[in-house]
């Protein structure tokens, strides 16, 4: 099948635009670094966004005056010193004997923490302005995968919970009832449940029981204190595993549903 002319010309910048691509996760990587302190991670899907981004910019610029049954004749791109310097001939309805000039410049701009770095097109060319619509196709893929990496982001933030919830689980389930006791006994919700104090330091004004009431006592808020820190954190974190792992592959299929249509 005989190529488009925006084919053909994404196949002749296909390298600059991986690299470009690449430059741009590397900043992100390093400004993401740099803010929160720990590595970006870089999906598939935020690749291919960045990269179209691109591929919409360049054809933003050359859809007012390219038409996309338009002939690409002649095709040469070189590394200007601002960015990518690009020259095309161009013939229209068949008409050889008319080619047409086009010389577009794609400046890197941004990259400094505000703006994201990107590429400004400045034309030239004597060619009517027409609305091409070339950007069109690749603006629906950027909206797909747009709605597919927010999935994404809450399939990752559904999964950070669970292995949260499951790191401990992990703790907590295979302590003796020793180390259990310990663990109560710094626990933000029900530290509170493990009474350090001696019976010598007992007012006795206050309380008035015997000792051996006063540690039935004790052992038992220790007891109840240690059930509702299984129920706390094992017991609720392992129903919500389950619910958050239904969810996720609620999201799956809607990815998966977006991959194919």
């Amino acid at each position: 099948m005989k190529m488009t002319i925006k084919e053909q010309i994404l196949l002749q910048l296909e390298n600059p635009i991986n690299e470009i691509t690449a430059r741009i996760i590397a900043q992100q990587k390093r400004e993401y670094l740099e803010k929160i302190g720990k590595e970006m991670n870089i999906t598939p899907w935020m690749e291919r966004m960045i990269r179209l981004s691109l591929v919409i910019d360049l054809m933003k610029a050359l859809q007012n005056y390219v038409l996309p049954t338009d002939k690409l004749e002649g095709f040469i791109w070189n590394e200007g010193p601002k960015g990518i310097e690009i020259k095309m001939n161009i013939s229209r309805d068949g008409d050889i004997e008319n080619i047409q000039h086009l010389q577009t410049e794609a400046i890197y701009a941004g990259g400094y923490n505000i703006q994201r770095l990107h590429l400004r097109y400045l034309t030239k060319t004597k060619m009517k302005r027409v609305n091409g619509e070339l950007a069109t196709e690749y603006q629906t893929q950027y909206k797909k995968l747009s709605k597919i990496e927010k999935l994404e982001k809450e399939i990752e933030n559904f999964q950070n919970r669970i292995n949260e919830y499951q790191t401990r689980i992990d703790e907590l389930t295979p302590m003796s009832k020793e180390e259990l006791i310990v663990e109560l006994g710094k626990h933000h919700m029900y530290a509170w449940r493990v009474n350090t104090t001696k019976w010598e330091d007992v007012d006795k004004e206050y309380y008035e029981g015997t000792k051996e009431e006063w540690e039935a006592d004790n052992q038992k808020l220790i007891e109840n204190g240690m059930i509702s820190m299984i129920d706390w954190d094992v017991k609720r974190p392992k129903r919500y595993i389950k619910d958050f792992e239904k969810k996720i592959l609620k999201l799956q299929a809607k990815i998966e549903s977006l991959t194919i249509s």
